[in-house]
């Protein structure tokens, strides 16, 4: 059945998507917004891989093209420990699922437009990769790993050694250009925009493109996307994908159809992470998820230590040091801990409130500081630097 994986964390949007589909009402384009960790991404693969076939659960299909626009760090480190630790059937999936995440990008359709760009940095093992070159290309990592994922799709028991094997291999070739096809941003181009729409109009099979957190695109890229929507081929589906629904321009909203995903709850996670992996605990979001199952022990103390930083100062009314704050940052961004910390810092102030060692105005007030600075960085692209130190700066001068 289409959404069997949305339905498990968002049954009513699942149950809009799929009675849209049941009335023959679904348009050529469409919008998903939600927030990061709302399930936008499932929602939007469980509906490219309805409309242009293919094996959803392994995410096998030359008909669906991913534009995506997220850290993908985090969930791949969580995904190769778990398949690592457990090396059962469904840590084997979500390790084979979030690594073709990553490869719906590299569609044939685009990575002509990837070839050249360098992916691995150091030396190769020719005994392991025969065919690499010195230098391969993110293309050419990219489909070593395919090859990888091949040999693991089997449903059968796989052993420590061969499991060892597969994710070590994998985790060699994906580094941080290779999530990123070699680009220095996220965002879709004018020249990949253009590529996918030549597929899209290339013969009548039924194909599917995702194109996410588009407020972020450039002005061009924008204008390129607003092009393919204005003359969608009748096969094709595009999926548009936000995180602020806001920042989109009124002429392409005008031409999709929009379903909104709500927030989910800390309950919601935590039931369907117990579920999936028989992990049973208090999960404020899959960020934290990722970041539990994924970090070391070093980047875990990292973490601690940014957090103890941070939110010693945001309670007590003062500002860092910009060393201190550079220094936190960079520890950050490192550990591609970002959405981890935000969380956590909201957590301690709900916290400290519920024990009594926090004043409700006090807490309203950080809360609402800390809250409207973050989201100009998300919405505004105000660096997160700035929000942070002027988070702490609005708190100070009260």
């Amino acid at each position: 059945m289409p959404f069997d994986a949305l339905r498990q964390t968002q049954p009513a949007s699942a149950k809009e998507l799929s009675d849209v589909i049941s009335a023959g009402m679904m348009p050529n384009s469409i919008l998903i917004s939600g927030s990061r960790g709302s399930s936008r991404l499932t929602g939007a693969l469980d509906l490219a891989f309805y409309h242009a076939g293919g094996d959803r659960e392994l995410l096998k299909t030359g008909n669906v093209a991913y534009f995506a626009s997220r850290s993908f760090r985090s969930e791949f480190e969580a995904a190769a420990n778990l398949f690592r630790k457990h090396m059962n059937r469904r840590s084997r999936l979500f390790f084979i699922q979030t690594v073709r995440k990553i490869l719906l990008q590299y569609h044939s359709a685009l990575t002509p437009l990837y070839k050249e760009k360098a992916g691995i940095k150091g030396s190769i093992d020719k005994s392991v990769f025969p065919r690499l070159g010195s230098s391969p290309s993110v293309s050419d990592a990219a489909s070593q790993i395919d090859e990888v994922l091949l040999s693991i799709e089997e449903d059968r028991d796989y052993g420590e050694k061969e499991t060892a094997d597969a994710v070590n291999v994998v985790a060699q070739l994906m580094t941080g250009e290779v999530m990123r096809c070699g680009k220095k941003t996220h965002s879709a181009s004018i020249e990949e925009i253009r590529a996918v729409q030549e597929w899209l109009q290339d013969g009548s099979d039924r194909k599917a493109v995702i194109f996410e957190n588009i407020e972020d695109y450039s002005e061009g890229s924008k204008n390129s996307l607003l092009k393919v929507l204005e003359e969608p081929p009748e096969s094709a589906l595009l999926i548009l994908v936000s995180a602020n629904q806001p920042r989109i321009m009124e002429t392409i909203l005008s031409r999709v159809r929009k379903f909104s995903f709500p927030v989910l709850s800390e309950k919601t996670v935590s039931d369907f992470i117990g579920a999936s992996f028989s992990i049973y605990g208090s999960y404020r979001s899959f960020d934290s998820f990722f970041f539990e199952q994924g970090a070391d022990e070093d980047e875990k103390t990292a973490m601690d230590d940014c957090i103890r930083l941070y939110s010693d100062a945001l309670l007590s009314g003062r500002r860092l040091q910009d060393t201190d704050l550079s220094k936190m940052l960079a520890s950050l961004s490192r550990i591609d801990g970002f959405e981890h910390f935000r969380q956590e810092l909201y957590a301690i102030v709900t916290r400290r409130l519920e024990e009594g060692t926090l004043m409700r105005t006090d807490a309203k007030r950080i809360w609402n500081s800390l809250s409207r600075y973050l989201m100009m960085a998300d919405s505004y692209n105000m660096s997160i630097r700035l929000a942070l130190d002027y988070a702490l700066r609005e708190v100070a001068d009260v």
